[in-house]
């Protein structure tokens, strides 16, 4: 089956990590004393192994790093103050803010999780509140803190921040950007403890501070009681050292998470829960948009759960969300089809990430399990490296720590992979955020052909490479064709392609429909700028499946799908194939259909072809053709296609719309595009005329005779005019 893989690094040297001998891909470090205390097997040739990928095994403590000390310290506060704050800057600089405000900024090796440098910065401990933070946000522009215990809210604008781009590549103490510390109140309830939470924005001129408050709350009464002291979602405005209330509101029900959107700046999601009577509980996720100053809700989508809300995950798209409940189920809402799903997961999620491609996602259990599944909620193997494969459905990293941890949250590093620190293989990280316990990088290998990182295209292949069609096609279903529309045509070729390499059977010919059936029978229709991009490739892909039901005789199955295509070849097809089997009745089927597929072409082209003759006779005005006809009206439409070209040209999918009408409304008619009606009467009588010597035996070219003939004179009563139009 399709596997993932990856390596754990712990960044400790409390000894808190038990090494299995037959796996290679957990990495902690050691005292320089411990391997004599240590009664593994293996332990040196593990070590070997490690310094020889350029890992370290003990962290040197040399000048001015003084790697081994610092992370010494650094564990120390991690076991007194909680972390609220993680942020990837870059593939290999990684920041955190403690409870404290002592801010952590872990370097990493380029090729591996290993660390390079630890800088702590505790210079912002003196310059605002010493309480401890419930929630903080840390960027090269201001650092913004909230508390439990007070409804304020400090702001600390950075006045000599260094040029966008250079606090990279150089680590400073915050205090030497001079930051200008403010503090503004914060509406709602006095003289309570709320775990208050922030959201920044893209544009980071707009901050959200929300926090938990039940909605069937008791509240005391007081002439005083305004909407501002029930408030649980404020905006603040930030402009440069200013920062100001916008607005705020109270959520419907009891908010589990609230977050500005990555894609709209003026946007933002939370995830609601009420709880009913008994054990009933339901989730709201709501849109947000801030309008005029206003927060007004936009947009509600109401399902119910079977347990309670214990984590949320929306995909870097938006348009998928991933519920986890107590239960061990997880649910997934999908806003474009507008359709939910759910499945029961092997472990009881207490936080979910999305992959940055948003093919997949992780679960991870409070004692740090983790399960993998795509979009389409199918599980996937997962293991780390080690001599033998073992994939696993869950990985069991609880059985890795010798004290129990508690997980808290997963992060992961959003870098671009185009940027110049890729390094030849691909190795998404995510930091595993444990609640004062090791810090945890877990990398996620690609391998080193996997140019498109892990798309959704990547792990079709790996399907179809394992043999696991069903989960193919059920992942090409849960695709977005019009936000990914090559994607997806990049997966229904890669399934039909594969299909039919094999011998056509019951279960082949199922799958094949419903593939084909994700573009021409789709759940939620497909926007027409989609299906005009896609409706040509997808129709040879198409035919290839007809001919493959030829091929296998099943001519009941081939004639319902040359229906639907509509073509006269296809058809005939049938007709000389069912002569070949006996299928008399057939053939004469397909025959007259066939014929009936002509005549209907014809018809639809008889109101057209006559307006073209009308305006070539009628409409006549001097040759402005020059130089061998490379001018038209002064433009040169050979370097700049016409409208008149065959890209515009009429389609096949919509003849028989227009058959009763005799119009076509996918080509335009000659005054809309501008072309000269001596050009189209020279075309038409190109191909009505049978033989077109006379155009060469007067040695001119058909714009540089001195009459045309006229198609009304001299036309033969007693045989049709047809214009040969080839195949369109």
């Amino acid at each position: 089956m399709a596997t993932c893989m990856g390596e754990v690094f712990t960044w400790s040297l409390r000894n808190q990590t038990a090494l299995p001998d037959d796996v290679v891909g957990i990495h902690t470090y050691h005292d320089k004393t411990q391997a004599a205390s240590q009664g593994q097997l293996y332990l040196e040739e593990r070590q070997q192994h490690s310094e020889g990928q350029d890992i370290a095994w003990t962290p040197k403590n040399k000048r001015p790093e003084k790697l081994r000390d610092t992370l010494k310290e650094l564990e120390d506060l991690l076991s007194h103050h909680r972390l609220v704050h993680v942020r990837w800057r870059s593939r290999r600089i990684l920041q955190v803010v403690l409870s404290n405000l002592v801010s952590v900024t872990y370097v990493l090796s380029g090729h591996s999780g290993d660390l390079d440098k630890i800088f702590l910065d505790k210079s912002m401990m003196t310059k605002v509140n010493t309480d401890a933070a419930s929630d903080a946000y840390l960027c090269e522009q201001f650092l913004i803190t909230v508390y439990p215990d007070r409804n304020k809210l400090d702001y600390a604008y950075f006045v000599k921040r260094p040029p966008l781009g250079e606090t990279i590549k150089r680590l400073e103490k915050l205090s030497t950007w001079e930051p200008k510390v403010s503090q503004v109140e914060i509406p709602g309830p006095i003289g309570r403890r709320l775990d208050r939470k922030l959201s920044v924005n893209t544009r980071q001129d707009t901050v959200l501070v929300w926090w938990t408050a039940s909605s069937e709350e008791a509240w005391p009464w007081s002439p005083m009681n305004t909407d501002k002291d029930r408030a649980n979602l404020v905006l603040y405005s930030i402009h440069g050292p200013n920062i100001g209330l916008l607005t705020f509101t109270r959520s419907e029900c009891d908010p589990i998470h609230a977050g500005f959107s990555d894609l709209q700046p003026h946007r933002f999601f939370t995830v609601e829960q009420a709880m009913g009577a008994g054990s009933e509980t339901s989730a709201q996720s709501c849109t947000y948009e801030i309008i005029q100053g206003k927060i007004q809700r936009t947009n509600v989508t109401a399902i119910q759960l079977k347990g309670h809300l214990t984590c949320q995950g929306r995909n870097p798209s938006e348009d998928k969300l991933i519920l986890g409940c107590g239960d061990g189920s997880v649910v997934l809402i999908d806003d474009h089809r507008k359709t939910s799903s759910a499945r029961r997961a092997d472990l009881i999620a207490a936080d979910v990430a999305w992959h940055p491609t948003g093919t997949v996602f992780f679960l991870i259990s409070v004692r740090g399990d983790i399960q993998v599944l795509d979009l389409a909620l199918t599980s996937l193997r997962i293991q780390l490296v080690s001599e033998e494969p073992s994939p696993q459905r869950v990985l069991p990293l609880s059985k890795l720590f010798r004290v129990p941890v508690t997980v808290k949250e997963l992060c992961w590093c959003l870098s671009d992979p185009q940027s110049a620190e890729w390094n030849g293989d691909y190795t998404d990280a995510m930091f595993i955020h444990c609640d004062r316990g090791p810090p945890c990088l877990f990398l996620f290998h690609l391998g080193v052909v996997s140019r498109e990182r892990f798309s959704c295209l990547e792990l079709l292949k790996e399907y179809i490479k394992h043999n696991q069609i069903p989960d193919a096609i059920l992942l090409l279903e849960n695709m977005n064709w019009d936000t990914h529309g090559s994607v997806c045509y990049s997966c229904l070729s890669a399934i039909v392609n594969h299909l039919l390499r094999k011998p056509l059977n019951v279960e082949r010919e199922g799958q094949l429909e419903v593939s084909l059936g994700t573009f021409y029978n789709p759940k939620r229709a497909l926007s027409e700028s989609t299906i005009m991009d896609f409706r040509d490739p997808i129709s040879r892909l198409a035919r290839r499946f007809f001919h493959h039901l030829l091929r296998y005789s099943r001519f009941d199955k081939a004639f319902l799908l040359a229906v639907d295509i509509g073509a006269r070849d296809l058809f005939m097809d049938i007709h000389y194939m069912a002569q070949d089997k006996g299928e008399v009745a057939l053939a004469e089927v397909a025959k007259r259909k066939a014929d009936q597929i002509e005549t209907e072409a014809l018809e639809s082209f008889d109101g057209l072809d006559d307006d073209l003759i009308f305006n070539g006779l009628n409409n006549q005005v001097p040759n402005n053709h020059q130089d061998g006809g490379q001018v038209l009206n002064g433009q040169d439409y050979n370097q700049s296609p016409q409208s008149w070209q065959p890209d515009y040209a009429y389609t096949q999918g919509y003849r028989p719309q227009n058959a009763n009408t005799g119009t076509n409304r996918y080509l335009p008619y000659p005054d809309d595009v501008g072309v000269e009606s001596d050009l189209i009467q020279d075309y038409t009588d190109a191909l009505r005329i049978d033989d077109p010597s006379w155009i060469h035996s007067a040695g001119l070219h058909p714009h540089q005779q001195e009459e045309s003939p006229n198609p009304e004179t001299e036309e033969d009563d007693s045989s049709a005019n047809v214009i040969h139009f080839g195949v369109v």
